[in-house]
């Protein structure tokens, strides 16, 4: 890794000139991020040779891809970076690998003067964009862009430890509900949540969350992002199914606590573990 390299990880990108698409589209390439490009590689006889190289000051968009159907490939998260009139799909193996990236690449191109108006948050696919069935390529987007943030798409972290094949177990979420102000409800008193657990913010307005914190909910964005205050006095955007109210006295908030465990199953275990 030279000295200017951001990131440099082994990610899988889709082939982008192909109308149809099948597993052997998906290619692992290390990827290389600096300041200035975007490029990635492959291995040929243990020779490194270029193939992608794109300018970080012609990126257009830079954001996760909505996906409801099937990934042919080991890596799930994708996310899309335009640039010029080209669309490159990638796939990290990880959310937390596609949150750094996207994190960093937003950094590098934050002040770039071609940042599109709209964009397409769903894949082009079979000779069709997805999210609205247009058929042209370069047809304009169909939903607004914000570099930095439009929670109204902004999908929800994976649960720790339910995740499968990539996927969470839980459905998707319903269309949200319009903003609620919680911080000024005439009550007087604070709605206090605390934390299930660890959240590392992919956007620079998230709030950080470490399980077992308490935090103050200052407003219910929507359905699934409140903005919430630290004991610090720092102020951001947090999950909400990474949080629990604590005046309800939820046990999900205990490191014993499972929810999958009935109570003749609890008793169960506990008889075993009597010596």
């Amino acid at each position: 890794m030279s000295a200017d390299t951001l990131l440099e990880e082994t990610l899988i990108k889709r082939s982008q000139q192909k109308r149809l698409t099948s597993p052997l589209n998906y290619k692992e390439r290390v990827f290389v991020l600096t300041k200035t490009k975007l490029t990635y590689y492959e291995f040929r006889a243990e020779k490194k040779f270029k193939k992608g190289p794109s300018t970080c000051r012609k990126s257009g968009v830079l954001e996760i891809v909505k996906n409801d159907g099937v990934i042919p490939c080991q890596n799930k998260y994708p996310f899309q970076w335009v640039y010029d009139t080209s669309t490159l799909y990638v796939f990290a193996p990880s959310y937390e690998s596609r949150r750094i990236w996207i994190q960093n690449i937003k950094e590098e191109i934050r002040d770039n003067s071609v940042i599109v108006a709209k964009f397409h948050p769903q894949f082009w696919m079979e000779g069709v964009w997805l999210c609205c069935r247009q058929a042209e390529k370069l047809a304009p987007g169909c939903e607004e862009y914000n570099l930095f943030g439009d929670l109204s798409r902004k999908l929800l972290p994976p649960i720790p430890g339910e995740e499968v094949t990539g996927r969470s177990r839980r459905p998707p979420p319903p269309p949200p509900p319009p903003p609620v102000h919680s911080h000024d409800d005439g009550s007087g008193v604070e709605e206090v949540v605390i934390a299930l657990y660890d959240f590392y913010g992919p956007e620079p307005h998230d709030l950080t969350m470490t399980k077992g914190g308490e935090y103050v909910i200052l407003e219910k964005c929507d359905i699934n992002w409140y903005k919430a205050r630290n004991i610090y006095g720092k102020e951001g955007y947090i999950p909400s199914n990474y949080v629990t109210d604590k005046k309800l006295g939820n046990l999900e908030q205990y490191a014993w606590y499972s929810k999958h465990v009935n109570r003749n199953k609890a008793e169960e275990l506990l008889g075993q573990s009597v010596v």
